[in-house]
């Protein structure tokens, strides 16, 4: 629990100053930080992902805190011992998860505009150029939330029972270790 927590902290707080930074300077122009690849501009988004619900920003926090509820569940069930990449996934969801709740509680209380996001990473911008879906524009949390999630169920759906008999196995060995 200890390594969750302060993995979390970590995230939390790098998504946390990252935002902190980008509005103190205030990104009006894009900063190209490695040319063709990754740019920062300052945008604050009331919705989802590519601005979906846009009008729901209430629904989407109490989305937000019900799913932050949830992983913080899980995140005290997950034993590290057993299943390391689960709980960096399961800590990145979460860190991802608070970092957008506590912006769409800032964007609640009238604040802030909206949740801030800053990164463009230009050939995925060029993809969903290609697919109509306009310019992508995250934030950290966006990343450590969607690696996470998708990092813990391919975790789940294809490690977990070779997992669980790994440890099967080892604790059969130890037994026995332990007989003789």
């Amino acid at each position: 629990m200890a390594i969750t927590v302060i993995l979390f902290f970590v995230l939390f707080m790098a998504d946390q100053v990252l935002k902190f930074v980008v509005e103190r300077v205030a990104l009006n122009s894009t900063l190209v930080v490695i040319p063709n690849f990754l740019e920062l501009k300052l945008s604050y988004n009331p919705g989802m992902a590519w601005g979906a619900l846009g009008n729901n920003t209430l629904l989407l926090t109490i989305f937000s805190a019900v799913a932050t509820i949830v992983l913080c569940y899980f995140a005290t069930k997950i034993n590290w011992k057993r299943n390391k990449a689960g709980g960096i996934f399961l800590t990145l969801a979460l860190a991802g998860c608070v970092g957008n709740l506590f912006d769409r509680l800032i964007t609640v209380f009238g604040w802030r505009a909206g949740v801030v996001d800053m990164i463009i990473l230009k050939p995925f911008d060029w993809i969903c150029e290609l697919l109509h879906l306009g310019t992508t524009i995250f934030n950290l949390a966006d990343a450590f939330l969607v690696i996470g999630v998708i990092g813990f169920a391919i975790d789940f759906c294809f490690f977990a029972d070779r997992k669980k008999k790994k440890y099967e196995n080892k604790n059969r060995e130890e037994l026995r270790e332990s007989k003789n």
